[in-house]
This record gives structure tokens, sequence and C-alpha cells, in this order.
């Protein structure tokens, strides 16, 4: 059943190419966030570690609740509901996102046949923060870039279990990009309000008094 998960991770990975609309960026972090916790939810039913669910409730609680909702509203703010206007679907994406999947599947294999990891979550795994920096380059919109980086957050959940260790900095590493990413999206709020209430406006409202 994992790898029924990360196969849908990857499926997730090339609807992203075919995409340029925010809507449906945010709607790929839900589904994904959904899978990873899925999949540490069921690796927690495998071995009893306690650390599986607190990460599957953690990341259902923040991947797929707070920061799709805080994008949504930053959208709807900046009346970006209509998706990214900036770049227009382009096959070249897809073919690159094909071969990333492709990529990474082989070379997750020719790790196998050098350690003892699992081939498919480890795959996955790859696959997603090779697309996610893929997705960064791509596109232009700071929320894509957000995106990205999630992507490559849930790559690094699925990297803990591709390789069948328990490897704490892996957790650290995503928990630092978790709040990159909350400080990048205050950051994008606070210019759009910066937008509304230039710095010159009180001593405009000064100079009209007079």
């Amino acid at each position: 059943m994992i790898n029924v998960l990360t196969i849908l991770f990857c499926l997730t990975l090339i609807y992203l190419a075919v995409t340029t609309r925010l809507s449906a960026y945010v709607m790929i972090l839900v589904l994904q966030g959904t899978l990873v916790a899925g999949v540490h939810t069921l690796e927690f039913f495998r071995d009893s570690a306690w650390p599986h669910l607190v990460i599957a409730a953690g990341v259902l609680l923040v991947r797929t609740v707070l920061i799709p909702t805080y994008i949504v509203k930053i959208m709807r703010d900046l009346d970006m509901s209509h998706g990214d206007r900036t770049r227009l679907y382009h096959p070249g994406f897809l073919i690159q996102m094909a071969a990333v999947v492709v990529g990474a599947f082989v070379l997750a294999h020719r790790l196998s046949t050098l350690t003892p990891v699992d081939v498919i979550p480890l795959g996955a795994a790859i696959a997603g923060m090779v697309a996610g920096g893929l997705l960064i380059v791509r596109r232009r919109l700071l929320l894509a870039h957000v995106v990205g980086f999630l992507i490559i957050e849930n790559g690094l959940f699925l990297l803990g279990i591709g390789v069948r260790a328990q490897m704490p900095w892996i957790i650290e590493l995503a928990g630092l990009l978790d709040l990159f990413v909350l400080v990048f999206l205050m950051g994008i709020a606070m210019n759009h309000l910066k937008s509304h209430f230039p710095e010159g406006g009180s001593e405009e409202l000064a100079g009209l008094r007079e």
C-alpha cells in the first residue's frame, strides 16, 4: 500500500507539469500532504514507531490545512484566482518532469544494488525534491516558488521512508523549510499591505491638514 501511495505522489508531479493554475498547485499540495501522511501512518503500523504518527499529524495540520488556506487567502487578496498569468503551458516542462520521475526511479534502483532501500518510496522522494526545484526554476510567481519548496519538503519526508533508517536530520531540515515557507508567505502578505499603504502616506495626510 505504501508503494501505491508513493506512485500516486509521482502522478501529482506529472500533473504539476501540465497546469499553470495556482489553484491547481494548492490542490496538489493538499493531495501530496494527504499521501505523505498516509505513508507515515502505514509505516507506523509496520514498525510501531510513534514519530511516524507525529509526522503524519503535523503534515495533515500544516501542509493540508494551514499553509494551503493561507496561500488561498493571499491569492484572493492579490486577485490571483485565475491562475499563473506570467507563464503559459509548455510541453517541454512535461517532458522534463517525466524525465525527472523516470531518472529518479532508475537512480533508486541502482542504489538498491548497493544498500538496502525501498526503491519506490526512494524514487518518489528523489523525484519530489528535484521536481520542486524544477518548478521554482520554471515559474516566476513567488507563490509558485512556495509550492516548489513545499514539494521539496514532501520529498524529504518520503526520503526517510525510502532509506529505511532513523534520520532525524531529515525531519529537522523539513521543519526548517516549513519555517522558511511561513516567513516567505508573511513577506508576500506584508508587501501587499505596503502597496496599499505607502510609506509616504502619513506625510501626505499631514500636508493636506496644513
